[in-house]
């Protein structure tokens, strides 16, 4: 065989070979660039490796497993260090590839702190008001009026936002003081309570830190609606909350608050806990309420469901309280499921102060 005949032989003219073989030159040519922002839940991880993964081959570049296990390592250490200090935090990844013919691509992998105050602060400029709904929670008025006349009724509203609860129990005659996290919904609190209620005090800071100086053994009422549902990250912290009821609470009083229980005999994986903290819907069951309370001078008195406490007590017009509350309530802000096959569901707890007056 010629040298001549050898060469024309190895010339492809097959247009399938040749049509993926033009392909793959097209990373010389193709430009991307993007970031992808994902909540800091060590336990997806893995996940998100994978949507990387896909990522990249979509913009015709692959990457190996050396790559991608770098990749990982990194996520697996930004999300536990984010995630321990708040569920808000932030996986950041941005990624452009090379400038043409090169067909590399260069990622960095950054996270953010996004702490409880920033999330509300966001809320506050991005939201229009009401942010937490026109009307109080029917459970809180309800439960309050049964403790006496107004004036001999103080009551304490931790994590009480721009004052849902606050405004409508001082108009209605209670001595109402009041705890918030976040400054920029203290802030507005402060100003419409001073219209309103002049005596309300507005405690800024953690209810849990005892320097806040809340005062000891004066209310006949502690209330937190949507506070542990949505902040409470652990059996601890819910412990530390009732030995501060505790001592909050006068002899008698009620401590009211809303939370989300698990239903069903589930028992949440750590996933599911992690992932709740995120969605502002905390894992508890009920064993976890009992362990924090034990040993405790307090006495559960009541368990209800607070999308049909509510829906029954509030009227028709303010039904729903907002426009997320049915769906957050019934835990489908967690789970992409039919309304009534969610194994967790929102409950107003109320445990009595068994001290002695």
């Amino acid at each position: 065989m010629s040298a001549s005949t050898k060469k024309k032989s190895q010339i492809e003219t097959n247009t399938s070979v040749l049509a993926q073989a033009m392909v793959r030159r097209l990373p010389r040519r193709t430009f991307a660039r993007g970031q992808i922002v994902w909540p800091a839940v060590p336990t997806l991880v893995d996940h998100y490796v994978k949507a990387l993964a896909t990522t990249f081959s979509a913009v015709e570049r692959t990457f190996s497993e050396e790559e991608l296990a770098r990749i990982r390592e990194i996520l697996v250490d930004y999300a536990n260090q984010g995630f321990a200090v708040s569920p808000f935090s932030k996986l950041v990844v941005d990624y452009e590839t090379q400038p043409p013919p090169q067909t590399g691509l260069t990622w960095t992998i950054s996270y953010r702190i996004v702490t409880i105050a920033d999330e509300y602060a966001g809320w506050v400029e991005n939201r229009t008001p009401p942010l937490f709904g026109l009307h109080a929670d029917a459970k809180v008025m309800d439960l309050a009026k049964s403790l006496g006349g107004p004036k001999d009724v103080p009551v304490l509203d931790v994590g009480a936002g721009t004052g849902r609860n606050t405004l409508p129990l001082a108009r209605e005659g209670f001595p109402v003081d009041a705890v918030e996290l976040a400054p920029a919904l203290a802030r507005i609190l402060r100003q419409e309570a001073a219209t309103i209620s002049p005596d309300t005090r507005v405690f800024e800071g953690d209810a849990l830190d005892p320097a806040l100086g809340i005062p000891r053994r004066k209310y006949k009422l502690v209330v937190l609606a949507e506070v542990v549902a949505s902040h409470f990250r652990s059996t601890e912290q819910l412990r530390k909350l009732f030995e501060r009821a505790a001592d909050w609470l006068a002899p008698g009083g009620c401590l009211l608050f809303s939370v989300f229980l698990t239903t069903g005999g589930y028992k949440p994986d750590k996933m599911a806990h992690q992932l709740s903290e995120v969605m502002w819907c905390c894992l508890f069951n009920r064993n976890q309420l009992d362990e924090a309370a034990a040993g405790l001078p307090l006495t559960r008195v009541s368990d209800e469901s607070c999308h049909d406490y509510e829906h029954e007590h509030l009227p028709e017009s303010s039904w729903p309280p907002t426009g997320w509350f049915t769906d957050w309530s019934r835990g489908l802000d967690l789970f992409d499921l039919p309304s009534d096959r969610a194994p967790l569901e929102l409950r107003w707890i109320v445990y009595r102060s068994d001290v002695e007056g």
